[in-house]
């Protein structure tokens, strides 16, 4: 049985890819712990369904892996139970890395890594691995604009073929446009709801662009003054006016970077496209808002949710190809 993983670290969900299998592992980032004692409860999958059996008495804790490791030690814990799952012992870990992480950030990765039985640790870009996934032709000689909008930050590189030219973190992601519907609730409705309740709205009916509307949505919140159930109701118009401002912002980022391309590169990225991957991408009229604004066509990758993963398998699966891809990481801390 072959030793090589495949490893990306989204901000909600940590996934991974064995050679000759697939995808083994989808693990979100998550613990449980006593909401009284802060002791330890459960982990990943086992701990979201503990929280939702026994709320008030368990505390779920998501906010681990923002891009960067915010909590070490639980991070810690998510990535051993991961690599546990695949039963697979001492492997070779490939994961991807992105514009924003520090040295300091890898090197905390690298560190989790190896102190969970890993024997060896390859990087590769961001982009690369997402555009190797979409199924993009990656004999193209000109370049190609990706945005991958994950949970909490957003992608943005230029792929020629498969080799990222430049690459950068922006702070956006469905997290915010989560957190600004939970105020809105609040504001609007004097009401409380769930991050996932938020994420149920955003994903059902939520709209950055007026011309994407799909109707409304009822659900139940907690009336913030009596502490009861009530029946609500949110329409695609109100989240557009919710998260509208927040996709401006990434779309701003984009045209800073497409406004400073060299012509030639430019007319490239014009005759290619806008590739959108991550599970923004399937934010309603986030293709339209992007097109309208740079003048340049904007295509959804089909499994914009998987695309780095299955690009870090298409590289596991053909090492020899494209090992060129790989780079060695910084090295452990105390080395």
């Amino acid at each position: 049985m072959s030793r090589t993983l495949g490893i990306n670290f989204g901000s909600n969900v940590t996934t991974v890819y064995h050679q000759g299998r697939g995808i083994v592992v989808r693990e979100p980032n998550a613990v449980a712990v006593d909401t009284y004692t802060q002791e330890h409860l459960a982990i990943g999958q086992e701990a979201i369904n503990l929280y939702n059996k026994t709320p008030g008495a368990v505390d779920l804790i998501t906010h681990i892996y923002q891009g960067n490791v915010s909590d070490y030690e639980r991070m810690a814990m998510i990535i051993e139970r991961a690599i546990k799952k695949t039963g697979v012992r001492r492997p070779e870990v490939i994961f991807a890395s992105h514009g924003a992480q520090s040295s300091a950030d890898v090197s905390a990765i690298v560190e989790m890594l190896l102190d969970a039985g890993v024997k060896d640790v390859k990087c590769v870009d961001l982009p690369t691995v997402c555009v190797m996934g979409s199924g993009a032709p990656l004999n193209d000689e000109k370049e190609l604009l990706l945005c991958d909008i994950g949970a909490a930050n957003s992608e943005i590189g230029i792929v020629k073929g498969c080799v990222t030219k430049l690459s950068r973190t922006v702070q956006y992601g469905c997290n915010k446009l989560d957190q600004a519907i939970i105020a809105y609730i609040k504001n609007e409705y004097n009401a409380s709801i769930t991050e996932r309740m938020a994420r149920t709205i955003r994903e059902t009916i939520g709209s950055v662009h007026p011309s994407y509307s799909v109707g409304g949505y009822d659900f139940v919140g907690i009336d913030l003054v009596t502490g009861l159930p009530c029946d609500l109701s949110i329409n695609s118009t109100q989240t557009v006016e919710i998260m509208k401002p927040f996709a401006v912002y990434l779309v701003a980022n984009v045209a800073a970077i497409v406004n400073k391309l060299p012509e030639p590169i430019l007319k490239n990225v014009r005759d290619r496209g806008i590739l959108l991957t991550g599970g923004g991408a399937l934010d309603g009229g986030i293709k339209t808002l992007m097109e309208e604004t740079l003048e340049i066509p904007v295509q959804i990758c089909a499994n914009s949710t998987e695309c780095a993963i299955e690009g870090l398998g298409m590289i596991i699966e053909n090492r020899k190809i494209f090992d060129v891809l790989l780079r060695d990481p910084i090295p452990r801390l105390n080395d």
